[in-house]
């Protein structure tokens, strides 16, 4: 019935293993879970454990793939006919969060797509993780009602139920090797496809909050990435907020502007991003002004 596929970086996902696992088996459902550890470095001895669960399956590669290609590699692995990806930094947030999900699948829904969504605890923060935290409670932890009027726009594979038949006919682009906005490509995918998205409330914890730094640079590395997939002709601005407003920027030739912004202030906005009350109108401006940087230097 149901194959849970865990991608595994770094981060310890025995807790949600367990977790899953104790609700899984109150549900009387045949369920496999399949993590694929993609060359860590780290929580090697902590994930190892995962052999030891009869129910679960532990893949470890000895070469780094990439997010998309590990989530193509999940779905080859599975033996049912529903798939829930999950990341490995996160924690079902309700004990019923898998009855659900369950419901979901006995109502034998038409071909769609179901987020959950994600969830921010106020234990999770530190003093250097500001900005993630905000941006999280922020622009990621919504309700369905609030992520259903723009669907396309707030997926994330983080939480998220899709039939086999389904994402074969989308599937992740192996091509893409930099981190970050492999989901929005996704959502695109299924955007382009008539496949509809339904966010409903099963939302699951993210956990894993990187300090402000990583997290500023990893936003960079996914800055150009979204860049790439433009130019490349992979991907359109219709269901992508950072993309508008470039098309939109471009279009009154405010390119060079934007970008002589990020060469002359993007240090000191870097530092306002790292302080205790981050401004995340500045975090939107900052990508924003990279984007037109990696536009005007390519041309």
């Amino acid at each position: 019935m149901l194959s849970i596929l865990i991608p595994v970086y770094n981060i310890n996902c025995l807790p949600l293993v367990k977790s899953l696992v104790q609700q899984l088996e109150k549900e009387q459902i045949k369920f496999e879970i399949i993590c694929i550890d993609d060359a860590s470095t780290k929580t090697i001895e902590e994930n190892d454990q995962l052999t030891r669960i009869e129910t679960v399956s532990f893949i470890k590669l000895q070469k780094n793939i990439g997010r998309s290609r590990i989530r193509n590699l999940l779905t080859t692995n599975a033996n049912y006919d529903w798939f829930l990806f999950l990341d490995a930094d996160t924690l079902p947030k309700q004990a019923d969060f898998i009855h659900k999900y369950v419901k979901i699948i006995l109502s034998k829904p038409k071909e769609q797509v179901f987020f959950g969504g994600l969830a921010y605890r106020r234990e999770d923060i530190s003093e250097n993780n500001q900005l993630r935290y905000k941006y999280g409670k922020s622009r990621e932890s919504n309700s369905a009602n609030k992520r259903n009027k723009n669907p396309y726009t707030a997926l994330l594979m983080s939480n998220t139920l899709i039939k086999k038949s389904v994402f074969d006919k989308v599937k992740f682009n192996n091509n893409i090797t930099l981190y970050g906005h492999e989901d929005a490509l996704f959502s695109y995918n299924l955007h382009a496809a008539s496949i509809p998205i339904k966010h409903v409330d099963n939302p699951i914890y993210h956990t894993g909050l990187e300090p402000d730094e990583v997290f500023i640079n990893k936003s960079k590395i996914a800055v150009k990435n979204l860049f790439g997939l433009y130019t490349q002709g992979l991907m359109q601005p219709e269901i992508n907020k950072l993309l508008k407003w470039y098309v939109r920027i471009k279009a009154f030739y405010l390119v060079p502007l934007f970008s002589f912004f990020y060469t002359k202030f993007n240090t000191k906005i870097e530092k306002s991003l790292s302080d205790k009350n981050p401004s995340l109108a500045l975090f939107d401006f900052y990508r924003l002004s990279y984007l037109c940087y990696l536009s005007k230097m390519k041309n």
